[in-house]
């Protein structure tokens, strides 16, 4: 007997579905959600050796779930979001007892129909997270920089901006509140403390950039993707981390349609036309691409046969589309390199010696 086991799962507890090849229930109910728990409800209802497989959709607790189910024997999947959200729309009613139903079905469906989510290695989900907390920092300190300077804009008092030290832009806040008490304007009771709130926030974003450039280094593929003229620390690491193994895609022109970076399409009887990108898979990796492919464009002084390729699209389409199809290059690139073990080459020719589709 085969049996195929949908796991819907929540902080607390997790909805189990087992059904046959039929798609026959044959037990359904809840257990705590960890991994031995839902192992030992499995083992009291089922035999272990029948389940075929067992099904749960990706999320923040899946990585975990899926590394301890695997540790214990069970033959378990991470499904994509997007087509488990799909699939389980169809049914009428939403609860975690159809969802783990729906899961179940969508699992005894095999392999040939689902799309299935790598799980990244331990190591790739530490990075991840690194990532993750410098760019919230990032973002903290240019809310910060936006309401400082938001608050002083209405009493006329403007704050030069730029690429600045800590010490610099707060020295420059600091003479502006001092010029304002002298107006007899009273800001320094509340910026004062904002301002020292900024300091904290880039001395710890300071300490993570460090940090992350220093584990590029360590990385030797990262230090390889680090020759690509407008990749850095970050993109290395994020791509280093999102593509976990670079074996997984059969093809380097597949990883530009896994990042989102290729256009959508509709077809139906005679209508077939393009849409624009997909924009799936992870946003950050994507984020980051296109900062690179940007820098490539604009910044980089140094000529290579992709940044004349961008060029030139971006002479005939424009810099935005441009931008997007030399960071699905970059994409391609970067995983060529890895796969061939190669440092970045700058011209056409040896490009083409390398195999990467630089050009094409």
């Amino acid at each position: 007997m085969a049996y195929y086991v949908g796991l819907d799962i929540s902080q607390k507890q997790t909805s189990i579905c087992v059904v046959n090849g039929q798609g026959k229930v044959i037990a359904e109910g809840k257990t705590l959600t960890q991994a031995d728990a839902i192992y030992s409800w499995l083992g009291d209802r089922v035999k272990i050796a029948e389940i075929t497989k067992a099904g749960l959709e990706a999320g923040s607790l899946s990585n975990w779930l899926y590394t301890g189910l695997s540790k214990l024997g069970l033959p378990v999947v991470c499904l994509e979001t997007f087509q488990a959200h799909q699939f389980l729309a169809t049914q009428r009613n939403k609860t975690d007892k159809n969802d783990a139903r729906g899961l179940a079905q969508l699992v005894r469906m095999g392999e040939d129909f689902l799309k299935l989510v790598s799980v990244r290695s331990r190591h790739n989900q530490e990075v991840r997270a690194l990532l993750s907390t410098r760019e919230h920092l990032v973002h903290e300190k240019v809310r910060l920089e936006n309401h400082i300077c938001g608050i002083l804009k209405p009493f006329g008092l403007i704050v030069a901006r730029g690429c600045l030290s800590t010490d610099t832009f707060c020295a420059r806040v600091a003479e502006v509140i001092v010029n304002a008490e002298k107006s007899g304007i009273g800001l320094e009771s509340m910026l004062m403390p904002v301002l020292e709130l900024y300091r904290n926030v880039r001395k710890q974003l300071d300490a993570l950039t460090k940090q992350t450039r220093t584990l590029a280094q360590s990385i030797p593929v990262c230090k390889r993707f680090m020759t690509v003229p407008g990749v850095g620390p970050i993109v290395a690491l994020s791509f280093f981390c999102a593509v976990d193994r670079p074996e997984r895609f059969k093809k380097s022109e597949d990883v530009g349609a896994y990042f989102g970076r290729t256009p959508k399409q509709y077809q139906s009887g005679e209508s077939d036309f393009k849409l624009g990108v997909s924009k799936r898979g992870d946003s950050m990796v994507r984020r980051h691409l296109m900062a690179a492919a940007i820098v490539l464009l604009c910044s980089t002084k140094s000529w290579c046969s992709l940044k004349a390729w961008g060029i030139q699209l971006a002479k005939r389409q424009g810099l935005g589309k441009a931008r997007v199809a030399v960071a699905r290059k970059l994409a391609i690139i970067l995983h060529r390199m890895w796969i061939n073990d190669q440092d970045f080459r700058w011209t056409a020719t040896a490009a083409t010696e390398l195999g990467s589709p630089m050009l094409s």
